[in-house]
């Protein structure tokens, strides 16, 4: 007990999140009951301002809570143009759950500023600040370590069996970090520019790999595995329906399968006057906005991480069935022989599942199958997973500002997004939807290395060494260190390093840790290892990585609570620019009128349009049908209204009387509504 309460001390003043005397209450980071307090007395003490409710509830029965913020009056706040803020969908990014409770505070606070109060009298601001709760209070753990994943138990390794083989800590630090192990089959050698440092030993330059490396542990079930089936499971940013990565580590057993998932769907469903989002996560589109091809900025890993991560690589394939089942399961012949001991490997399988040759491929039923079970005669057509190229300048002009307004220009690390939140934010909803991890580093310096290198520019860094076999059986202590080290196959670890996309960062980081003065990497130390006889342990203490220390939230706040504002200020606004009528004769009269959209972004996105997310811009002529003679009709549909002033034209020919009034009315989903009135003449 008092080893426990030592290092939970030793890891609280690392992260700075005790506060020191006399600095402000915000200045730390929020334990789930000291966020819920503060939420609370938000909808407490400005009632007809705020508005708190729970969503949903997780596996250890914690409140996923929504705070609405908007000026009592006028048009109904469920009708209004409105922002969501959510956070923490990875469990281990608690800096975002500060911003994002920083920007409802900061609202509250200067609510009757008239910058603020014009925006809280015409939208909505709605907040998540933690949407992952039950990972997030790990950090309050005696042990820590790299752990995004939720409390539901998970078959990681696919035996049968949930979380039985969690990480121990050797060396009594209070946190799980790396072990390296001397061997003449590892992959692996040390930087000669900073011994904490390992990279991959390049044949190409005469280097031979040294080491080993494993997570911090002992393998309890003895697979030959180590730490690859720890408790829980799921991360909810990697549970959503967009490009869900199945079969991968932290998806969980299928889309969509986590009660925090589901609560945020179904509000989502529920408000669809969300007009766009802007999360706090590991995923990043501000930082690095899209290119002008719509793809996304690469991941920021770790490579020692990436490597440890890559010795259980090939883990799950306890349980794999062979070829010749999985042929029959899919309905296909069996393809170049081969004998029953055949087997699919998981990257295997996730390539069917990736073209569409697997148990209903992206669409949700085999390639080529019509809804009724027969054969359609089209193609079925591939989600998108790239932002539109008609959209793309507006996400590069939100990513300038953002630069401009944070002074952030480097990301920290970053995750591939695969099932994210923000991406269905935009490709399934169809609104401006933005993610950024709220805070960066310096710029690496040269030969750090750049997409798809190690520490060092050594191709292919963080998967497994090349030409590896797919590993699995059971094997005896003695036999460890060499084997284990060829584990894994042509996969990688779960940061993606390894596929041309992903830049690993470890000296940037550790500069970073070092001109901050934060003990964020634990020093490599000798242990004796029950199973590998002598090993070191050290490497980046989790959380320190990915959140800055609570000081910088003071600083980071206000820049991300103006962000928000200025998201609100780019959202599309229908108007009734012009609307007249003029006198025919024999009581007719010709209505002409212009409906506007004054708000910079268009009334729905082009990819909104192309996925029919986003419903069209009505205007209505508020006259009885059998009225109107000629001209538009009584309601007219605009899938798209251009922003900055973009305008439509219509021009009908009624039957009416002089008195009689007249009324125009436009109603935009995203845009806002107004209408107009003229009496006949």
């Amino acid at each position: 007990m008092k080893h426990a309460i030592r290092a939970l001390g030793v890891v609280l003043l690392a992260m700075g999140l005790a506060a020191a005397a006399g600095a402000q209450d915000s200045a730390k980071y929020h334990t789930y009951a000291e966020m819920t307090a503060r939420l609370q007395n938000l909808a407490k003490t400005q009632p007809q301002l705020v508005k708190l409710e729970s969503i949903g509830k997780t596996r250890q029965n914690r409140d996923l809570w929504a705070l609405q913020i908007a000026s009592p009056g006028g048009v109904p706040a469920g009708e209004r143009p409105a922002l969501l803020i959510a956070a923490d969908f990875d469990g281990d990014h608690l800096i975002g759950s500060e911003l994002a409770l920083f920007a409802a505070e900061h609202l509250v606070k200067n609510a009757a500023k008239p910058e603020v109060k014009a925006r809280l009298d015409a939208f909505t601001f709605y907040l998540m600040p933690r949407v992952n709760p039950d990972a997030a209070e790990f950090m309050w753990a005696p042990l820590r370590w790299a752990r995004r994943t939720n409390t539901t138990p998970y078959d990681d390794d696919n035996d049968g069996r949930v979380d039985e083989d969690g990480p121990e800590d050797l060396n009594k630090d209070g946190v799980i970090t790396v072990m390296r192990v001397k061997d003449p089959n590892g992959a692996y050698i040390v930087d000669p520019e900073d011994k904490r440092v390992m990279r991959r030993a390049d044949p190409k330059k005469g280097e031979r790999g040294e080491y080993a490396l494993y997570s911090e542990g002992i393998d309890n079930d003895g697979d030959g595995f180590i730490n690859e089936d720890g408790p829980g499971g799921v991360s909810i940013n990697r549970n959503f329906m967009h490009e869900y990565p199945f079969y991968k580590p932290e998806a969980g057993r299928y889309m969509v399968s986590e009660a925090e998932t589901k609560a945020v769907l179904a509000w989502l469903v529920k408000h669809r006057n969300v007009a766009a989002i802007l999360a706090f996560g590991e995923n990043d589109n501000l930082i690095t906005p899209p290119g002008a091809q719509g793809r996304y900025g690469a991941a920021r890993t770790l490579d020692l991480n990436s490597f440890a991560d890559a010795s259980i690589a090939g883990a799950s394939k306890t349980g794999m069935i062979s070829a010749g089942g999985l042929a029959a399961l899919f309905g296909r012949g069996r393809g170049g022989g081969g004998g029953g001991e055949e087997m699919i490997s998981e990257e295997m399988i996730q390539m069917l599942m990736a073209s569409g040759g697997g148990p209903g491929g992206p669409g949700g039923r085999p390639s080529g199958a019509s809804a009724s079970g027969g054969r359609s005669r089209m193609p079925a057509r591939n989600p998108a997973t790239v932002v539109n190229t008609a959209d793309v300048d507006y996400f590069r002009q939100v990513g300038a500002k953002y630069a401009e307004l944070t002074k952030i220009r480097t990301a920290p690390v970053l995750s591939k997004p695969e099932g994210a939140f923000f991406q269905v934010g935009y490709f399934q909803f169809g609104v401006p939807s933005f993610s950024t991890p709220g805070w960066g580093l310096p710029e690496a310096p040269r030969g750090q290395g750049g997409p798809g290198t190690g520490a060092a520019g050594a191709p292919g860094a963080g998967g497994p060494p090349a030409g590896a076999g797919p590993g699995g059986g059971q094997m005896n202590a003695s036999a460890m260190p060499g084997m284990m080290a060829q584990r894994g196959g042509a996969g990688t670890g779960p940061a993606g390093a390894g596929e041309g996309e992903a830049t690993a960062i470890d000296k940037a980081m550790i500069q970073w840790l070092d001109k901050e003065k934060i003990d964020g990497f634990a020093a490599w130390t000798a242990v004796k290892h029950p199973d590998l006889g002598d090993v070191e342990i050290g490497g980046f203490k989790p959380y320190l990585t990915v959140n800055p220390p609570a000081a910088k939230i003071d600083e980071l706040g206000p820049a991300h609570a103006e962000f928000a504002l200025y998201l609100t200020s780019l959202f599309p606004k229908v108007g009734v620019a012009k609307l007249e009528a003029v006198a025919q004769g024999g009581g007719l009269y010709r209505v002409k009128a212009e409906v506007e959209n004054s708000g910079f972004w268009p009334t729905a996105m082009a990819h909104a349009v192309s996925a029919r997310a986003v419903r069209p811009t009505m205007v209505q002529l508020q006259v009885a049908p059998e009225t109107i003679l000629s001209g538009n009709s009584k309601t007219s549909f605009i899938q798209s209204l251009a922003g900055s002033g973009g305008r439509q034209k219509y021009d009908w020919l009624i039957k009416a009387k002089a008195g009689d009034p007249l009324t125009l009315k436009v109603v935009s989903q995203k845009g806002g509504a107004d209408e107009a009135s003229v009496t006949l003449k």
